[in-house]
């Protein structure tokens, strides 16, 4: 009999000091309140970290006239290093009558076994009616009269300025939209340079900036081959920039003789090679192929009258009324800065309602 007791002994030793982790603790912040007032109940269990736990589940009544107010919140906390940990659900509560409240305790489940909390013991007290006084009705008190402050009024002189603003737009709106006046566009017509006088002055433009004489031929004859192709276009009436050598020389071959073309077709042959097949020209080559635009250039100028190289100081003055998209536009505009003051106006109408009345 005495070898099974010591048996018992060994085996409930570990299980009783296990049970000895856990604490469980149950407190209240105040004790004795008057009705309807609330107060804090921390229901926390200390034990070794890693273990399951597990707090009551009440829906609204944690006892008969106890009531829980939302929300009701869980605060972890570590203890010896990450060994133990302290769990602690807080609920906040009340009771809206008389009364002694007793709570005898508050389970909880570590690991699937119930532990429990202390008691508590919480009164809610009323307030005594002076005898007399049992039936008697008191109204409500009148509202207390406290001055305007300015963080208070800047609500209502933004929405007054707001109205104010759009009143003034609108009404901008609404005169230019009955006025209608026409809209005015100044032209001055400047004086048209002559095709021959542009191109030449682009020529000398690029022989002045060292294109003969630049390592990046491509470039030269493309922007030589360019001015000349404009110049054509301009003079002879055909769209020599969309057009081949081949074809330039062919159209120009109509009004002119070939042999007064064989310097351009050079030229033309020269920059396609260059374009095409990476030629590489002497530098004598750059400057006479320069020449010999500039000389086709003088020999088929055309000259202009002088008249119409004058410029014209007179100004020419085009008149368009309103479309009447433009006046649909205006009256859309106007009507919505319109109801955005009507809003506006409403608004600071009230505010000053709840400032004042």
């Amino acid at each position: 009999m005495k070898r099974f007791l010591i048996y018992i002994s060994v085996i409930l030793m570990p299980v009783l000091a296990w049970g000895q982790n856990v604490v469980v603790q149950a407190e209240v912040d105040s004790m004795i309140m008057w009705i309807g007032q609330q107060t804090g109940l921390h229901l926390s269990v200390t034990c070794d970290a890693g273990q399951e736990v597990v707090f009551p589940v009440y829906r609204d009544t944690i006892v008969k006239d106890l009531e829980i107010l939302p929300p009701v919140k869980t605060d972890t906390q570590s203890v010896n290093n990450g060994q133990r940990m302290t769990i602690t659900r807080n609920y906040t509560v009340t009771c809206f009558d008389s009364a002694l409240i007793y709570i005898p305790y508050l389970p909880v489940y570590v690991d699937g076994v119930e532990y429990q909390s202390n008691r508590l013991a919480l009164a809610f007290m009323t307030f005594e009616i002076p005898e007399g006084q049992e039936n008697q009705i008191f109204g409500p008190k009148a509202n207390m009269k406290t001055p305007v402050r300015f963080y208070e009024a800047k609500g209502l002189v933004f929405y007054w300025l707001l109205a104010a603003l759009a009143c003034v737009m609108a009404f901008y709106l609404f005169v230019r939209y009955r006025d209608d006046k026409p809209i005015i566009r100044r032209i001055k017509i400047e004086p048209k340079v002559p095709s021959h006088v542009k191109a030449i002055s682009e020529i000398e433009e690029l022989r002045n900036s060292g294109g003969p004489h630049s390592e990046d031929a491509k470039s030269y004859y493309t922007r030589l081959t360019d001015i000349l192709r404009e110049y054509i276009n301009d003079r002879f009436g055909f769209n020599a920039t969309e057009m081949t050598s081949y074809e330039i020389l062919e159209r120009l071959e109509e009004s002119r003789d070939k042999d007064s073309l064989n310097e351009l077709r050079e030229l033309l042959s020269t920059s396609d090679m260059v374009k095409f097949a990476k030629f590489k020209p002497m530098l004598n080559e750059n400057d006479r192929n320069l020449v010999s635009a500039m000389e086709f250039v003088n020999e088929t100028k055309m000259e202009v009258p002088e008249s119409e190289l004058q410029p014209r100081e007179e100004e020419t003055i085009v008149e368009m009324k309103r479309s009447k998209g433009a006046r649909l536009a205006l009256l859309l505009a106007g009507a919505a800065i319109a109801a955005a003051g009507a809003v506006f106006f409403v608004l600071a109408v009230l505010k000053l309602y709840y400032l004042f009345f």
